[in-house]
């Protein structure tokens, strides 16, 4: 018979050694041979310990539930308190976590304290300052008030957003009847048009949530399918979140509470545990109990995000929080989760019903939605690589994910496809423009090497090609084409390795593409940036460059470098 003393003892030398994942794997092993009935404080300091090696593993919605387990188990443990706290730090839940400082402070024993636990004492003192500080400041946050090119903003200039431009384009794009086999007539327009629809058809049905009744009798009605319609919409393409009204978030998290409840979604606990209660569900209750409850929990979680105006069983959506973390709040590390969670339950549970109906499972176990997801994901990444310590981790998590998106769409795509008219839109948010955002995250992660390298011309040079194979993946029209080439002239310049005439052709796409983008993107969030600046003086450069050429004091053959940036 497995010891599980033997086990924790393993555990607890993996963890020394920082070998947390194997340390992880001890620990459930040991939580499996432990009887809760007979030893429940021993079984308290498994479930601590392995959210401890979670906590470490950056899993912190998993940390979060084992921790909550060992104060449960023994509601005296001020290290298990200690351990939830610091998990709904990192997820950004300060009204929890303030909470759990306080329990962990107030599990230590009274009287005089040995120095190790005065040492406690004094770091959990600290941290629940920095918990009400960190509290205060959210509570005061204005939503909107953030880096315009974070994403989410309230909504300004009516009638001129993209959503609104792309709508009287459209009219005419839809007498040239684009097909799948005629990808020059796609454009951007479409992708952020059909985006819009969809979040604000979720938008509409929030508005319709009301309560009527008094006393006993009160109760909640409304209408579900907001939360589809939202995250639809983002998952169509991101930049068309925003804050429409000052109340959106109030309408939102009753609306997450309403649709939560109605679909039993599950509303505490991690990956893990949804993976395995939604197995058991689907063997007892069957798929039409299962589908829509998973569709809705990868939508949207159990977090309490926004304490003021929620009920406290149901919180924010997975899809949805990590939008307004990484958009909002900057927690990029906290988007990360999130959408690595979405892709954690999607993959796992399609494994186990692949050989179910497509109907039985439901949409989000499609190729397309899970392209969706990766994206959110890449970006999130990428953000959290910038907004933290720059750790090669990451990074290379960052370019591993984005090589196998590109790769698990290039399959898609090898597999035929009708020459029907298609909704072009849809091709270009879930195969399309997830492809080009990865190669433009292999850009970044290639110019973050060479930067790290000591700048690398070899690693800018690929930085360059992958950058240029992200513009080519959007349309002129749309935002990201010059963007994304004019990332590419950046590492062109830093790697001394492009003929001038190569560098000039790429100016000139710029200099070409940025007036058809601006026809509906010049109220963007990355237009309020000052994108238009970088432009002119990138034109400026251009023109400068050849009339040295045609003056004589350079060649088209001239390999460029930053001396001329």
């Amino acid at each position: 018979m497995v010891n599980p003393t033997d086990l924790k003892a393993q555990g607890n030398a993996l963890f020394g050694a920082k070998i947390f994942a194997e340390a992880e794997k001890k620990y459930t092993l040991a939580i499996e041979a432990t009887d809760e009935a007979t030893a429940s404080k021993e079984l308290a300091v498994l479930y601590a310990n392995r959210a401890a090696c979670r906590l470490s593993l950056k899993r912190y919605m998993d940390a979060d539930a084992d921790a909550k387990k060992a104060t449960d188990l023994d509601p005296t443990y001020a290290k298990a308190y200690a351990r939830l706290a610091t998990a709904q730090d990192r997820m950004g839940v300060f009204h929890l976590s303030k909470e759990s400082w306080k329990h962990a402070l107030d599990a230590l024993p009274k009287g005089e304290l040995k120095p190790e636990e005065q040492v406690q004492k004094t770091q959990y003192e600290a941290s629940l300052e920095a918990a009400t500080a960190a509290l205060i400041k959210l509570q005061n946050t204005v939503v909107g008030d953030s880096a315009p090119n974070e994403g989410p903003f309230v909504m300004r200039g009516e009638g001129r957003m993209p959503w609104d431009l792309a709508a009287a384009i459209v009219p005419r794009l839809r007498t040239q009847r684009p097909t799948a086999t005629s990808p020059e007539l796609f454009s951007s327009a479409w992708v952020i048009k059909a985006a819009y629809e969809d979040f604000m058809n979720g938008v509409g049905l929030m508005k319709q949530l009301q309560v009527v009744g008094q006393g006993t009798h009160k109760r909640v009605v409304g209408m579900v399918g907001a939360i589809l319609g939202l995250t639809n919409g983002i998952m169509r393409d991101s930049r068309v979140m925003h804050i429409p009204d000052n109340d959106f978030i109030s309408k939102y998290n009753k609306q997450v509470a309403f649709e939560a409840r109605g679909y039993k979604a599950w509303t505490e606990g991690g990956p893990e545990v949804v993976i395995q209660e939604a197995l058991t569900r689907q063997r007892k209750d069957g798929w039409d109990a299962t589908r829509p409850a998973l569709s809705i929990t990868v939508r949207y979680l159990n977090l309490e995000m926004f304490p003021a105006e929620f009920d406290k069983s149901i919180s924010s959506a997975w899809i949805m929080r990590g939008i307004l973390d990484s958009g909002v709040y900057q927690r990029h590390h906290v988007a990360v989760e999130f959408f690595r969670n979405c892709l954690t339950v999607i993959r796992t549970l399609r494994e186990h019903w692949i050989l179910e109906s497509k109907e039985d499972r439901g949409a989000i176990f499609e190729k397309s939605f899970e392209f969706g997801v990766q994206q959110l994901y890449l970006e999130a990444l990428m953000k959290s690589y910038s907004d933290e310590d720059g750790s090669m981790e990451v990074l290379e998590d960052l370019f591993k994910e984005s090589d196998l998106l590109i790769h698990e769409i290039d399959e898609v795509l090898r597999q035929p496809r009708s020459t029907e008219p298609v909704d072009p839109g849809f091709v270009s948010s879930f195969y399309i423009y997830p492809k080009g955002e990865a190669y433009a995250m292999k850009g970044f992660y290639y110019n973050k090497r060479a930067m790290k390298s000591g700048n690398d011309q070899d690693l800018f040079h690929k930085s360059a090609l992958e950058y240029m194979s992200a513009a080519k993946s959007f349309p002129q029209d749309d935002e990201k084409h010059p963007w994304y080439l004019h990332a590419a002239f950046g590492s062109m310049m830093n790697s001394h390795a492009f003929p001038l005439r190569e560098t000039l052709d790429v100016m000139k796409q710029i200099r070409e593409a940025v007036p058809k983008a601006n026809e509906i993107w010049e109220r963007s969030a990355l237009s309020a940036c000052g994108v238009m600046g970088i432009y002119r003086n990138t034109a400026k450069k251009e023109q400068q460059l050849r009339d040295m050429v045609v003056a004589g004091k350079a060649s088209l053959d001239d390999r460029m470098g930053i001396e001329y940036h």
